[in-house]
């Protein structure tokens, strides 16, 4: 996938205190002074490789993306986040937002990629990139309804199709970000990552295959005016206990009816929808407030604050004090 650069010019970004990161890499500040980041790559013998990079933004930026334009031209891409947003904009120009609940798959034949992203943010993207030539092999050549699109790219444009991020795809995403993963000087860690990097790969494929598009799964006007009023509510309860069946009554639809309007218009079930509200809202008050981890906890509905730190490291892939720490220090310090 295309690789990210930077200056090599000393770093405007420079507390006087050590900078703390999760895996083991070279610095490097933003441009424009705009913050620092971290970028790993992984090349695997297959072929396959992997990006895990963290950037602290303090203010807008745009970071440009470099690669081979021989080799990039046979990839096959794709960009997830664990936190954070950022617009990847290809070079037709065709910007495509990725947030936490939305990856991409992608191809894209010319070099001249970029990054956009908003300032006062952390960023943790994954990267997984495969020769198309792979796929190939082990799938035939023709492929699968919703891959056979990437066979192809038109010159000078692109083909992509859109993920949505669901619990198995998210568990995979944090474990580049694990302790064990993460751990300098392992003599396992690149085994680990690579055992995940396919993992995340067969699992886009998979998603790419069974996804329906967003036109053939819409659901009726009553079913998007429902689920409306049901986001609406949740968002506005967070720190209650909601229950399926109390849920249910108070709209006046069937478990089976709820389940399908989650699917079809998040894919994901009403259960994993409120676990994600509740975290990204508890990040915010975490990130944007003083408010203790335990408070944070109680006002999005988690009464043992260990179960919400455990929630919250398998969500982001670290921990609310991390992420509180990170927030005092102006996004320099971890």
């Amino acid at each position: 996938m295309p690789a990210m650069t930077h200056d090599d010019h000393p770093c405007d970004f420079s507390p006087p205190y050590q900078v703390l990161w999760d895996f083991v890499a070279d610095d490097f500040p933003l441009p424009e002074s705009a913050g620092i980041g971290r970028v790993q790559r992984f090349d695997f013998g297959s072929e396959l490789a992997l990006y895990r990079s963290e950037f602290r933004v303090t203010k807008d930026c745009v970071i440009d993306c470099h690669s081979d334009q021989k080799e990039l031209a046979e990839l096959l891409c794709s960009i997830f986040l664990l936190t954070g947003t950022i617009t990847l904009e290809t070079p037709d120009r065709q910007q495509h937002l990725i947030t936490p609940q939305s990856g991409l798959l992608f191809r894209v034949q010319d070099i001249g990629s970029r990054f956009i992203i908003p300032g006062g943010q952390t960023v943790r993207h994954i990267g997984v990139a495969n020769p198309m030539s792979i796929l190939h092999k082990r799938l035939g050549d023709q492929l699968p309804e919703g891959l056979a699109n990437f066979a192809t790219v038109p010159e000078g444009g692109t083909v992509n199709r859109r993920l949505p991020v669901q619990s198995r795809l998210r568990g995979l995403l944090t474990d580049v970000f694990s302790p064990v993963t993460c751990a300098g000087g392992s003599p396992t860690q690149e085994l680990q990552l690579e055992a995940v990097a396919w993992s995340i790969f067969a699992e886009s494929v998979r998603l790419t295959i069974t996804c329906q598009d967003n036109s053939s799964s819409q659901a009726p006007l009553w079913g998007e005016q429902v689920f409306n009023n049901i986001t609406v509510y949740l968002r506005e309860n967070l720190e209650r206990p909601l229950k399926g069946d109390d849920i249910c009554q108070r709209f006046g639809v069937s478990k089976r009816q709820l389940h399908q309007l989650f699917q079809t218009m998040q894919q994901c079930s009403p259960r994993e929808f409120l676990r994600r509200e509740r975290l990204n809202r508890a990040r915010a008050l975490l990130e944007q407030t003083d408010m203790p981890v335990k408070s944070a906890a109680y006002a999005v509905g988690y009464v043992h604050v260990s179960n919400f730190s455990k929630a919250y490291r398998a969500f982001f892939g670290e921990t609310p004090g991390q992420t509180q720490r990170l927030n005092s220090t102006g996004g320099s310090e971890r």
